[in-house]
């Protein structure tokens, strides 16, 4: 549909005739319009229209005629049709104009459909228009996808702007095999128009990562864009050296230049997240590119639904409630093994056991009560390599409801044998018990976790409480021996859970279908949204429909932050016949 047809049937019909304006194109073309059309959903016309209310005709300079007239059809019908041709047209012209809403749709296309073909084009088109939303997306992708945008043809990478390239080529999250294809970068970008850009190459070498002993910086030295280039240091005899010389020659002339890259640490991240996604029929196991939430590709799958994932050196324990089997995940080799654990010493149901891990242990809670006047727990720890649950101390007094792993030590919470909130700590090292203030509000059933270097007591179930403050939440902390209650949750929660995200700790409604069946609950009434804890503010944050955590219940996270297994697992993650998806954080 052209513009003009629109006013030829529909709501519009034969209202061309009381058009009282025109817009015109660089090349003449003219589109009469309505300025109470356009006003209202452009801040640019309403300025325009209200500066200068007898201008008939106004040139609109620098958006050729197919691109104004589809914004004018997008102004009066709502409706637009993005494609990859015009995606970028659009863009600039929704900015010129400040068609806020455009923009915002434009800008959600270019990124679902963002590949190693054009990523560059929009990663260069944020920067220009100062869109920081679709500059970092665009980033990132480029990041994850370098090896691949590397190796096709018309990617646009030669067509960069040189401090795009720069932030690129010194990202820590760079995905490369190793540094050859950086310096293939570095190169391909130079050769491009080696004219201009000969200057930039002695920055760009810089955020080269080389071993003093790489034999790539005996390759770097003696090709043309550095042997023959005049803005380069020569006279070095290795490239380490030389390196060195540039960073400082750099940081004493420009000031810009003095945070530039001098490590030839290996771009590995501090931390990776694997994530369980509870499915019908079992859990599918994912792997984050690096420290962010934004990039994952699948690595596995199990047969089950499980709740809780415990790190053991390279080995993932995925365990199941209600079930004595459970999964060991091999995160290096990535591949799946099933272990059933020994009988625990003191309990007949391992339903009963709080699983946990302190270091490179793996510790069970035995929180069962026995009789009505017989209240105890025992904390065991589990032998790997004899496949053995050992007795290591016990509580007369306190049935355990609750524990974390915390500052070398186990947290637990529970109820003592007259009806009474506790806390303790126990020290594996030392064999000791340390008596804690205990929490303020007292309760049956809740939850307990470590966040922040702060021991969290949510509430548990409304289907199994029978206490009040059903959205009271109260936090310890170990610095302090103090206990504060937080802001009311805004919800209570029928089958409530809690996911520690993306550096948030999120409660939400358990009611999946696998939970409904295994508790023998039917599900709730009313679907209630899952809400975090926003530090800053001091507030509960109700997460949105659109967010991909919304349905939070169906994940399970565990971040892996020991250094030597970052490090292997990022070998595994950098193989160029990888296939990343993209997710978003909460």
């Amino acid at each position: 549909m052209s513009f003009a047809e629109i006013f030829n049937s529909g709501f519009w019909e034969g209202m061309e005739q009381l058009s009282d304006g025109a817009l015109q194109t660089d090349d003449g073309t003219t589109f009469r319009i309505h300025k109470v059309v356009l006003s209202p959903r452009s801040r640019y016309f309403r300025a325009l229209f209200t500066f200068d209310l007898k201008q008939e005709t106004v040139v609109i300079p620098n958006i050729d005629r197919k691109t104004l007239e589809s914004v004018l059809i997008y102004m009066y019908t709502s409706k637009l049709k993005l494609d990859e041709e015009n995606a970028c047209d659009m863009m600039i012209a929704s900015d010129y104009l400040l068609l806020d809403e455009l923009l915002k749709s434009c800008e959600a296309f270019v990124i679902q459909n963002m590949t190693v073909t054009n990523c560059m084009t929009f990663l260069t088109l944020a920067s220009q228009i100062n869109r920081l939303a679709l500059f970092e997306n665009s980033y990132r992708y480029a990041t994850v996808h370098f090896e691949h945008i590397l190796e096709t043809p018309n990617s646009g990478l030669k067509e960069l702007p040189f401090e795009i390239l720069a932030k690129l080529l010194g990202s820590k999250s760079l995905n490369v095999v190793s540094e050859i294809s950086v310096w293939r970068a570095i190169v391909s970008w130079t050769e491009a128009d080696s004219s201009t850009r000969l200057p930039q190459v002695p920055i760009l070498l810089t955020y080269l990562r080389l071993e003093e002993e790489d034999s790539l910086g005996v390759d770097i030295l003696s090709h043309t864009i550095v042997s023959s280039n005049p803005h380069v240091l020569n006279n070095h005899a290795d490239f380490y050296t030389m390196k060195r010389a540039i960073l400082s020659q750099c940081a004493s002339l420009e000031p810009r230049y003095q945070n530039l890259p001098c490590s030839d640490a290996p771009r590995v991240p501090n931390r990776l997240h694997l994530i369980s996604r509870n499915i019908r029929g079992g859990s599918e196991l994912f792997l984050t590119y690096d420290n962010n939430l934004d990039y994952w590709r699948q690595i596995g799958a199990t047969d089950r639904h499980h709740d809780k994932m415990l790190r053991i050196g390279q080995h993932i324990n995925m365990l199941f409630e209600g079930q004595i089997r459970h999964y060991i995940f091999d995160i290096v080799e990535e591949s799946l093994l099933k272990r059933n654990f020994p009988p625990v010493p003191t309990s007949l149901n391992f339903f009963w056991e709080i699983t946990i891990t302190l270091g490179e242990q793996l510790y069970c809670i035995d929180r069962r009560q026995r009789m009505m006047d017989d209240i105890s727990s025992t904390i065991l720890r589990y032998e790997f390599d004899g496949n053995r649950w050992e007795s290591i101390t016990n509580t007369l007094d306190i049935k355990i409801d609750g524990a974390v792993a915390l500052k070398d030590q186990i947290f637990i919470v529970g109820v003592s044998n007259f009806n009474q909130m506790m806390c303790r700590a126990y020290d594996p090292e030392k064999d000791s018990w340390i008596q804690l203030l205990a929490p303020n509000i007292f309760r049956r059933h809740f939850y307990v976790e470590a966040f922040h270097e702060q021991v969290f007591v949510i509430p548990g179930p409304m289907v199994v409480r029978v206490e009040e403050h059903p959205k009271i939440v109260e936090v310890y902390d170990p610095l302090q021996n103090t206990w504060r209650s937080l802001p009311d949750l805004p919800f209570e929660y029928e089958y409530s859970k809690v996911v520690i995200a993306d550096d948030k700790i999120i409660v939400c409604e358990d009611n999946g279908d696998e939970r409904r069946r295994l508790m023998g609950f039917e599900p709730p009434l009313e679907w209630k949204p899952p809400v975090y804890w926003d530090e800053g503010a001091d507030l509960w944050r109700i997460i949105d429909e659109s967010s991909p955590w919304y349905h939070i219940e169906r994940y399970s996270f565990l971040v892996m932050d020991d250094s030597r297994l970052v490090k292997d697992v990022t070998a595994q993650n950098r193989r160029p016949e990888n296939a990343w998806e993209r997710i978003l954080p909460v």
